[in-house]
């Protein structure tokens, strides 16, 4: 009956002990990101069967539970990959959106207004040379600010684009570390234990993944994950295929290259462009494909339409040297630019004869008249013209109206899209917070959860050393009797 005992208490005490350690690593890790909490796994071992009935032969210690939900991993990451990438497009729309700094004094809106005026003022003293050089240097202004604008979504771009590929390089990098622990994980598993701490460096990795790429896991029966982005596959067991950031010219190439070649994305050996995307890397490409573009497109036409308005007014007029009559054909205010090199908001700039000379604006309509200012009132009244912009965006809807308006409807839809990118990550951050919530309650760590399991793991482990004295006790009676 003693050596029955002893065995218990030896079972318990081991079974115990290994609780402890189990319990004590929980507390340890309580801080320890993308840590699950363990449990131990106890049961009674297999009694024996007596002529009386079964006797117990005490307690088992079968392994460690890792706490983990796979249906509230998958919402939480697919939030978190809405999360990504509404936020990535908000900070970056809102950087854009700087760049122009609507409503300013020295916005684009404020300069088309003193550029309209200039010719206006001119109108009430035509032959006026101060006035000329006021309309030479509003023009020099509102060319230069249309220069500035296409050098800083340049320099955006840019930015977005060197952002964009070390995202890339980031996701390849991850991708290797879940390959590797994937052949740890099998390795360590194949005795049936389970290898919970290797299982959560990987899980974090996984949830990195999922915010920056959309990231789906799906678990193997040896234990590794493959790993899905855009219904393709990233990690397969212990490889992983490479994603690659590429520029995408238009095949056949156009007469004039566009300013901003779209980028796109192919994974390991395919030839097809990676779709659909997720996470921050779709934040990233759809600014670097869509939102630049298309503003930059707005700027461009927009320049080039006050250069054609401009210009084509400008031109009936004439110009005068002092007192000489008849006057001389003022020719271009703008550069026209030519077929190879079009006017856009980077290369807008005054006409050379103009640049250099005040003189050379015209204001008169009539080259016997240098004091008529017909074409002076024509250029003023362009800021009236509520069908100066004809343009066709991206959607195919097209736009016909004035160059402020058209302005302003370019920096509204920008502060719209602002708007909205905000808006969905804030509720998308509420939604990660609720999922993450949620997933803590069974994998996250609670000290004060744990400390009670502590006291009643140290409470069974002293009863298992009673259990020893007692049966040690019982031992020497029996051999006193002999």
């Amino acid at each position: 009956m003693s050596t029955g005992l002893f065995s218990i208490a030896r079972t318990a005490l081991l079974a115990h002990q290994t609780s402890l350690q189990v319990v004590s690593h929980n507390v340890a890790n309580a801080e320890t990101p993308g840590y699950s909490r363990q449990r131990p796994m106890l049961s009674a071992n297999t009694p024996i069967r007596m002529p009386y009935g079964n006797i117990g032969t005490g307690v088992a210690f079968n392994g460690i539970e890792r706490q983990r939900d796979a249906l509230l991993d998958q919402s939480f990451r697919t939030a978190s990959s809405l999360l990504g990438e509404s936020t990535t497009r908000r900070d970056l729309l809102s950087q854009v959106e700087g760049i122009f700094g609507e409503p300013a004094d020295a916005g684009m809106s404020a300069s088309l207004d003193q550029f309209w005026a200039s010719f206006s003022d001119l109108a009430t003293s035509p032959g006026s040379l101060s006035g000329k050089a006021v309309v030479q240097q509003r023009g020099k202004q509102l060319a230069q600010l249309f220069n500035d604008y296409d050098t800083r979504l340049t320099q955006t771009r840019e930015q977005v684009t060197s952002r964009l590929d070390a995202l890339v390089s980031q996701v390849n990098q991850f991708a290797e570390q879940v390959a590797e622990l994937n052949g740890r994980i099998v390795t360590a598993e194949a005795t049936g234990t389970v290898a919970s701490d290797l299982r959560d460096q990987r899980d974090l990795l996984i949830d990195d993944l999922s915010r920056m790429v959309g990231a789906r896991a799906e678990p193997q029966r040896d234990g590794s994950i493959t790993i899905v982005i855009a219904n393709s596959t990233l990690v397969d067991g212990t490889s992983a295929s490479p994603l690659r950031l590429e520029m995408d010219p238009p095949v056949p190439p156009p007469a004039v290259m566009p300013s901003d070649i779209p980028v796109r994305l192919r994974l390991g050996n395919s030839v097809d462009r990676l779709a659909p995307l997720a996470g921050e890397l779709k934040g990233l490409v759809d600014v670097v494909n869509t939102d630049v573009p298309t503003l930059r497109s707005r700027l461009d036409a927009m320049a080039s339409t006050i250069v054609s308005a401009v210009n084509s007014a400008h031109s009936a007029g004439f110009v005068f040297n002092g007192n000489a009559i008849p006057g001389t054909a003022a020719g271009n205010f703008f550069d026209p630019g030519t077929v190879g090199d079009p006017v856009r908001a980077g290369t807008i700039k005054l006409f050379a004869d103009v640049a250099n000379n005040p003189a050379n604006i015209a204001s008169s309509g009539n080259a016997n008249a240098p004091l008529d200012n017909s074409v002076a009132l024509s250029l003023s009244a362009l800021r009236n013209n509520s069908s100066a912009i004809s343009y066709t965006g991206p959607n195919g809807q097209t736009e016909n109206t004035g160059f402020a308006t058209f302005f302003r409807t370019t920096v509204t839809r920008l502060g719209l899209d602002v708007r909205g990118a905000t808006d969905d990550s804030s509720v998308r951050t509420i939604l990660v917070d609720q999922a993450d919530s949620r997933r803590q309650s069974v994998s996250g760590v609670s000290t004060d959860e744990e400390l009670i399991q502590l006291m009643r793991v140290q409470q069974s482990y002293v009863a298992a050393t009673k259990l020893v004295k007692t049966a040690d006790e019982m031992l020497q009676t029996l051999l006193s009797l002999v």
